[in-house]
């Protein structure tokens, strides 16, 4: 598989937060975390859990900002 044909999403965990430590300590347990990942979000996509939806919704609701021309030199563009 080519590198471009892949996003990697990273997933940050604060170690100062009791409840995401737990959520990490969990985690762990698992050889292929991104698998694991994964099946999470394939069931949550079958059960077709409200709240994604919800912020789903509330992305699409949002209106694109429009981008200053000149910000974009000093990205080359």
């Amino acid at each position: 598989m080519n590198e471009l044909n892949r996003k990697v999403k990273s997933v940050p965990f604060n170690l100062d937060d009791p409840y995401e430590r737990e959520l990490l300590e969990h985690c762990n347990q698992f050889i292929q975390f991104a698998t694991y990942i994964k099946r999470l979000i394939q069931r949550d996509m079958e059960q077709g859990v409200g709240v994604i939806r919800k912020e789903h919704e509330k992305a699409e609701m949002r209106q694109e900002k429009k981008i200053d021309p000149s910000k974009l030199k000093s990205f080359g563009l």
